[in-house]
């Protein structure tokens, strides 16, 4: 019987014999698997970016949103103060308005009123500079995306800008002046729950109380004393909140009688790797219609292989091969083929996921198992794709092969 050392040499040799051949019959393995190996690298990739840009503003904060106007107020926010395991609460209102620098107007849809705490229980990375405080009566930290991209000057810290808001009350726009005290912003891009920080203006929440005329709140945010029990606490001011607003105990569990929203870190995070578990799914079954018809076409190389090799396959026989022999010949050969296929589409979709980290300016997902999948996968393909051509020719009858022309 031919050994697997004897049958990898003459595999070879027929191979070589046929470069452009093998070459076509292996790119759509290397398609393929390049796809697979791209999809998965950078769904890992994406999906580890967005947790840890998420993770970046704290693994322990708790955010509720309003729903209406009117509904948050002081109150509410000692509601969620009170909630055990919450070690701090901040309100914050907003509104949009123009912000003036050096002549020049932008609309700025995220002006926040905020009180000191809320740098540290939002974590918000300050650029340069400090963040406001509660004595503060004309200081504004502004975003990193205002200060360098929203007007022709470049805004720094001790620069001065005036904004305008619309007065409720009054039914009037209050303009006044601000000395910019810090610029927030993280050094990459990253997503901020509650607001982009980036793109954020922050005055002192009495100032923004006084020109907006309204002492309500769009949103409290909460931390809690540790990111392992964020759901739980959260789930506790879900419904401290929600009796204190008049929500009764049967429909506490009713979200569309609840007025409000309330996310945590817990649920950021699951719902970032429900995204990313399902769009590779989806982008790896795109690939997976690659390997199919590149196994068509393996097996379709090698189908037309044997019926021209029927005179070598006669005398193989006739030299005393068995057809296990033969069999074992077609088939590494096969395996062959798809395994240097898969090779290259292993290097291929790592080299298509570094460029494309590259360009998006993320940090590339690399794990050793994506290369060993992808290469036994490969080598499953060329074994499934090759057995049947190889039973065919291992069937020949060696006086009937000897004969053909």
């Amino acid at each position: 019987m031919i050994n697997l050392s004897h049958s990898v040499t003459m595999s070879l040799k027929s191979l070589k014999s046929s470069k452009m051949r093998s070459g076509l019959t292996a790119l759509g393995i290397i398609i393929g698997i390049a796809a697979v190996v791209a999809t998965f690298t950078l769904g890992a990739s994406f999906g580890a970016y967005f947790s840890d840009q998420i993770s970046a503003t704290g693994s322990n904060y708790i955010m509720i949103i309003s729903e209406k106007e009117q509904l948050f107020y002081d109150q509410q926010v000692q509601v969620v103060r009170n909630t055990a395991g919450v070690i701090g609460a901040s309100p914050v209102s907003m509104a949009g308005g123009v912000v003036e620098f050096m002549g020049e107007e932008k609309n700025i849809s995220a002006i926040y009123g905020v009180s000191e705490d809320y740098a540290d229980i939002a974590s918000v990375p300050m650029q340069s500079g400090n963040f406001i405080t509660d004595k503060d009566t004309a200081a504004v930290v502004v975003g990193k995306n205002i200060a360098e991209d929203h007007f022709k000057n470049q805004i720094t810290t001790r620069s001065t800008i005036m904004i305008t808001v619309y007065n409720v009350q009054t039914n009037e726009y209050v303009t006044e002046s601000f000395k910019v005290k810090g610029i927030a912003g993280y050094n990459e891009t990253n997503i901020v729950t509650g607001g982009d920080i980036d793109d954020a203006i922050y005055i002192p929440l009495d100032v923004a109380k006084r020109m907006s005329g309204r002492d309500d709140y769009y949103m409290i945010f909460g931390m809690t004393e540790s990111g392992d029990d964020v759901q739980e606490v959260a789930d506790d001011v879900k419904k401290n909140l929600a009796r204190n607003l008049g929500v009764s105990e049967r429909n506490l569990d009713n979200e569309d009688l609840i007025p409000f929203l309330i996310f945590n870190q817990a649920e950021f995070l699951e719902q970032i790797q429900e995204i990313t578990a399902v769009l590779q799914t989806f982008l790896a079954g795109i690939g997976s219609i690659s390997l199919i018809v590149g196994s068509v076409g393996i097996m379709n190389i090698m189908l037309v292989t044997v019926t021209e090799r029927t005179k070598e396959i006669g005398t193989l026989k006739a030299l005393g091969y068995s057809s296990k022999d033969v069999l074992l010949l077609f088939v590494t050969e096969a395996i062959m083929i798809s395994s240097v296929g898969g090779a290259i589409g292993v290097a291929l979709g790592l080299l298509i996921t570094y460029i494309a980290s590259a360009i998006m300016g993320i940090s590339m997902g690399f794990s050793t198992s994506v290369i060993v999948v992808g290469i036994l996968l490969s080598m499953f393909i060329g074994v499934i794709a090759g057995v049947y051509p190889a039973n065919k020719a291992a069937k020949m009858n060696p006086v009937d092969a000897l004969r053909s022309d």
